[in-house]
């Protein structure tokens, strides 16, 4: 915001500048911000600022400025120096400027900012881990299975072989072999050839067949040590395949949320970045709380809600009673637009007919509670002094206005109270009017105490006097726009005119002179609690919508505080009044999260075995009989082999979270002291529910092309 930046520059300035003057800290802080304004870098600002501060030094005084233009060029940036423009407006036309966007709907009393969105960072691509890659377990050791699967298929190829041969020799040599055998038997040798060559070919033929068989068996002994790495080897595929398909899914869901994250980013930096903030349904009384001394946050948030009701056809009274021209730029912007406006401020003589349309009686009640109305600290009038005071004010009053001729101004009145306590004649009257003063005379007790009355009653009606001395102008005009203005400070003339305007308006609501208007009172907290209670209760009885500007909302001013459906509640520097705000808000219950844990682990297995063992037993057994004897040679081999493998794996991951329900300030009053000047948190009650929403006041922000013209979207609370 520019008030930080213009804060920043003072800081800056207060280091630097060495007398420590708060003139020369500001002459240099409003010759950098205009440097920076004319496209100047930091480093040219400073060095403008510290001429500006010489030469303020060696003597030259610039003039100050009033504070509507001070913020005029807060709100525009337009420097100091003469004939120059920056890239929104100088000091003179800023209301042409800013009213054909003030002006136009939708009604707005400031602006939400858009929920901001963050894209979900590349860096979580770490989070799901690097993609499973398929490795083959390890193999078991085979390798006596092989050697005994490659000594069976030599055998088959050997064997075969020799059987090939063995056939091909015996067809080559087939003739002489039978003639031999004829030659050595005849046809006995050639009739036991014929039984022995089948027997032959049968024997060559089991002789391979067997090697066969023996690489049959190899090969399923094998497959059947095999079938466990097989099992494991399917098992681990599927969980291999099981977890590729995790990682893809993740990774799919992250690209998704990234897309939408980016497409999300790319909708909020082409669409709006501003909601304008109203209440949901028109409320009765409006009341603002808190705002920065200089009032320059009352002043945007007057800005805002002033163009907005001017826009819909409302008309606008605005009663100032801060002595720091709140309503000028309000004034200003109107009159840009071709409203009917006015600005008055009752600091000297004005030609204003403060008693246009009121009677005696009216002028004599309304007088009497201005001169004896004295409210305490917590703003409650006094007890039965002042009824007796009042009582008397309103006798003596309407005995002066008898008396008197019209037309009655404030002079004439002190002239006849001094009349009345036996004072010297004067020329404000003429003699008939005399007459009758002296003739009622013996209607007014003469003792000390209400000597002393008469005489403090005629000087503050002669103070009075030096306001509205008197003319033929309403106070309370037909217009769009009208602001009344009173002085600043805090004495008895400014006491007086506060009350005399007060009671003026109460007479204005309750004669229908402010009907269809909209009733902006401005430090109404200066009226005291009561009188707010009682103007606010005869505003709502009379359908005229107030507008409250309360500084603080103590004491009696905290009973009334959002009463009328809808707040807004602006940066405070006092603790109290911010737990005040702060209460007002409300609290609620949320669940916080109170306890984290995390829990990660990941084990690994791995093992096997191979064992191989063989037997070779030999011997020799001999037996003798006296029939026979024999001997016999036995041989035995055994051959065992086993293999084991055992392969796991198991990874956990585990969180828990622990929440607890705490019931707090939804606003923390630490919050309220840091807000900016022209924040505002908008409580609305004005219909069945109740929404509290932070907005922003700053009238420049209507100039930015991503303004929505719709409300926000309802934001989503996890």
């Amino acid at each position: 915001m520019l008030t930080a930046m213009v804060d920043d520059w003072h800081r800056y300035f207060a280091d630097v500048v060495v007398s420590g003057d708060s003139n020369e800290i500001d002459v240099a802080a409003r010759a950098a911000i205009d440097a920076r304004a004319s496209g100047a870098t930091e480093a040219q600002a400073k060095t403008a600022g510290r001429a500006a501060a010489k030469s303020y030094r060696e003597g030259g005084t610039p003039p100050r400025a009033t504070r509507t233009e001070a913020r005029a060029q807060a709100w525009t940036g337009a420097p100091a120096q003469p004939n120059t423009r920056t890239r929104t407006a100088a000091r003179d036309d800023w209301p042409a400027l800013f009213a054909p966007r003030l002006f136009q709907p939708p009604q707005r009393w400031g602006w939400q900012a858009a929920d901001l969105v963050e894209a979900v960072p590349s860096a979580s691509l770490a989070t799901l881990g690097p993609k499973p890659v398929w490795v083959d377990p390890p193999h078991p050791d085979a390798s006596a299975l092989y050697g005994r699967r490659a000594g069976a298929m030599r055998k088959v190829v050997v064997r075969s072989t020799l059987a090939v041969l063995m056939f091909l020799a015996f067809g080559v040599y087939q003739v002489t072999i039978e003639s031999t055998v004829s030659g050595y038997g005849g046809g006995d040798a050639m009739k036991v050839y014929g039984y022995a060559l089948p027997a032959a070919g049968l024997l060559l033929a089991l002789w391979v067949l067997g090697a066969l068989a023996q690489v049959r068996r190899t090969n399923a002994d094998l497959d059947r040590f095999k079938q466990p790495y097989v099992a494991l080897r399917k098992a681990e595929r599927q969980r291999h395949d099981q977890a590729l398909r995790e990682w893809t899914d993740a990774k799919r869901r992250h690209d998704d949320a990234a897309k939408a994250s980016r497409q999300a980013q790319a909708r909020q930096q082409s669409g709006p970045q501003w909601y304008p903030v109203r209440p949901v349904s028109e409320p009765a009384r409006v009341d603002v709380i808190g705002g920065d001394p200089a009032r320059y946050g009352w002043a945007c948030l007057l800005v805002l809600l002033g163009t907005s009701l001017l826009s819909a056809g409302h008309r606008l009274a605005v009663l100032d009673l801060t002595g720091q021209e709140v309503g000028g730029e309000l004034v200003r912007l109107a009159a840009a637009r071709g409203l009917d406006t006015r600005w008055a401020v009752l600091d000297g003589a004005t030609d204003f007919d403060l008693f246009t349309g009121l009677t005696n009686d009216e002028i004599a009640d309304s007088l009497a509670y201005v001169l004896t109305d004295r409210p305490d600290a917590a703003g409650r009038s006094g007890g039965g002094e002042q009824l007796h005071e009042r009582v008397l004010a309103v006798e003596v009053l309407r005995t002066v206005l008898a008396s008197l001729d019209r037309p009655v101004t404030l002079a004439r009145l002190a002239a006849g109270l001094r009349v009345l306590r036996r004072g010297a004649e004067t020329e404000l009257l003429t003699p008939t009017e005399l007459e009758r003063l002296v003739a009622s005379i013996g209607d007014i007790d003469q003792n000390d105490w209400t000597g002393r009355q008469l005489r403090l009653w005629a000087a503050h009606l002669d103070l009075l006097h030096d306001v509205a001395p008197g003319g033929a102008r309403p106070l309370w005009a037909r217009l769009d726009v009208s602001v009344l203005a009173t002085p600043g400070g805090k004495d008895d003339r400014k006491e007086l005119i506060d009350r005399l305007l007060l009671q003026l308006v109460r007479h204005a609501i309750a004669d229908n002179t402010l009907r269809g208007r909209q009733l902006v009172v401005i430090g109404a907290d200066r009226l005291g609690g009561s009188a707010v209670r009682a103007l606010s209760e005869q505003a709502r009885v009379a359908g005229v919508r107030l507008v409250l500007f309360l500084d603080q909302p103590q004491d009696d001013l905290e009973k009334i505080v959002g009463t009328g459906g809808a707040v807004c509640i602006m940066k405070m520097y006092n603790h109290k009044d911010a737990n005040i705000a702060a209460e007002f808000i409300g609290k609620g219950y949320r669940f916080v999260v109170n306890q984290l844990s995390h829990s990660e682990g990941r084990t690994f297995s791995d093992g096997g075995g191979d064992s191989f063992s063989a037997t070779t037993n030999a011997g020799t057994n001999s037996s003798k009989s006296f029939l026979k004897s024999s001997s016999g040679l036995s041989d035995s081999r055994g051959h065992t082999w086993a293999g084991n493998r055992s392969w796991s794996t198991a990874e956990n991951l585990g969180s828990s979270t622990t929440t607890a329900r705490v019931y707090e300030f939804i606003t923390e009053p630490q919050a309220i002291l840091g807000m900016d000047t022209t924040e505002f948190i908008l409580v609305d009650s004005s219909t069945g529910g109740r929404q509290v929403v932070m907005a922003n006041c700053y009238p420049p922000i209507c100039l930015s092309d991503r303004v929505s013209g719709t409300m926000a979207p309802p934001r989503v609370t996890p």
